[in-house]
């Protein structure tokens, strides 16, 4: 696990300039970490309105479903310019540095500076739905931040090992050495896929748990629902955390 953290801070260290870009960086990253625990919070207001629509004043259920409307459009809104405007942010924050490079290099800093977004958001995302599971039930929330923590240990270590694979098909490449696609895009896709395979079992697990929390009555229906929509978010936030990361590993090998 610490393994990719000293990972994407180096490479923040290097392609974005110190100062405000770091800020907005940081604000991006932010931005994309709130739009899924927002869609639970939506998806609590929902299950709350159906649940137990019938029986609350009919202020309550219009306030309760306009809010709904609301947070569920503005996710959308966030998502859409969170994801626009990063092209932005990198072509500022590489026009800044004054480096020479060439275009190829660029390219694959270009390819570097959104994977290090996507793999920082997605990351903080994990944590922020971890910490809203808290507030439902901090058992349970406790039971998946221990897999969040065992998820990303095991993703170090691929990481560790993708990054070696992908320097040496550099090296091979440089000396004119013939290495075959199924190879170097095998190796990528097999790790990541498996990481996220493992994943996929361990919430299965939690599933499972979940169940017997509400069939013990250890939790209302209202929470067991937000809690089954938050690990089917956070099994497909794994799968693009492997899958971002092992892109990531290929982009700096061959950007430094």
């Amino acid at each position: 696990m610490r393994k990719i953290f000293q990972e994407l801070y180096a490479t923040t260290r290097l392609l974005v300039p110190k100062g405000r870009y770091r800020w907005q960086l940081l604000f991006l990253v932010l931005i994309a970490a709130s739009i899924p625990v927002t869609e639970l919070l939506v998806a609590k207001l929902f299950t709350d309105l159906v649940v137990s629509g019938s029986s609350r004043p009919m202020v309550e259920i219009v306030i309760s479903a306009s809010l709904f409307a609301l947070l569920f459009a503005g996710t959308r809104a966030a998502n859409y310019g969170q994801k626009t405007y990063r092209v932005k942010f990198f072509d500022k924050a590489f026009g800044s540095d004054t480096r020479e490079r060439s275009s190829t290099k660029e390219s694959w800093e270009w390819a570097l500076g959104l994977e290090l977004v996507n793999v920082l958001s997605f990351l903080t995302q994990a944590f922020v739905i971890a910490a809203f599971f808290f507030v439902l039930n901090w058992t349970f929330a406790l039971l998946n931040l221990l897999l969040i923590f065992g998820f990303l240990q095991l993703l170090g270590n691929f990481l560790k090992k993708q990054l070696k694979k992908q320097r040496g098909f550099v090296e091979a490449k440089r000396n004119k050495q013939k290495v075959n696609p199924a190879e170097r895009l095998g190796s990528r896709i097999q790790q990541a896929e498996f990481a996220t395979l493992l994943a996929s079992f361990a919430i299965v697990g939690l599933l499972g748990i979940l169940i017997w929390f509400s069939l013990e009555s250890w939790l209302d229906l209202s929470s067991t629902i937000v809690f089954f929509l938050g690990l089917r978010i956070l099994n497909t936030t794994f799968s693009s955390i492997s899958s971002s990361l092992m892109r990531f590993a290929r982009a700096k090998a061959n950007s430094f």
